[in-house]
């Protein structure tokens, strides 16, 4: 048997990687099509809602769920900040709730470290859900921007946003 170069292995790998990410993006492009335009502020693209903050957490842990996901752990960003203010000298408070879902797919991690195994770190996947102080009548999901200079990581980003339009949507 005639081993393949590692160039041919490098361009079967990649293929596959393109094959996943059309599957992907077909598959949700109708939810996909219902999300609005996310505001890039920073290093995060911002969905913004009017409703009850305990109400689109539900809906949000509701989406999660719907893929088959597992939420694996749950940061309580408002109260760890609120915990933290005197030792850190913070005079203001800047959200009423805040919080961030962490959770994984093990198909797309599976692909993910198949093509390079150092995208471990892409795992877990989060989504921040919370209420601004200033703001109380919206509340905001937000991610991570997507890891465009990356392939591998597009279906990553399209599962992010198929959740978050299911959240959006009901």
């Amino acid at each position: 048997m005639k081993k393949r170069s590692r160039i041919t292995k490098q361009w079967t790998i990649l293929g596959k990687s393109l094959i996943l990410t059309a599957v992907m993006l077909a598959g949700a492009q109708s939810s996909a099509q219902l999300l609005s335009t996310p505001e890039v502020v920073g290093s995060s693209w911002v969905y913004k809602t009017p409703g009850l903050y305990h109400n689109v957490r539900e809906d949000l842990v509701q989406a999660i769920q719907d893929e088959g996901l597992v939420i694996s752990y749950t940061a309580h960003l408002a109260s760890m900040l609120t915990r933290t203010a005197e030792a850190t000298g913070a005079k203001v408070q800047v959200y009423e709730n805040a919080e961030s879902l962490l959770f994984c797919s093990a198909e797309l991690t599976y692909e993910l470290t198949l093509n390079n195994p150092h995208n471990i770190t892409l795992c877990p996947y989060s989504i921040s859900i919370y209420t601004l102080l200033t703001d109380l009548d919206n509340v905001y999901l937000s991610i991570r921007a997507p890891e465009l200079e990356q392939a591998d990581y597009a279906a990553v980003h399209q599962l992010l946003e198929q959740i978050i339009a299911a959240t959006l949507t009901w």
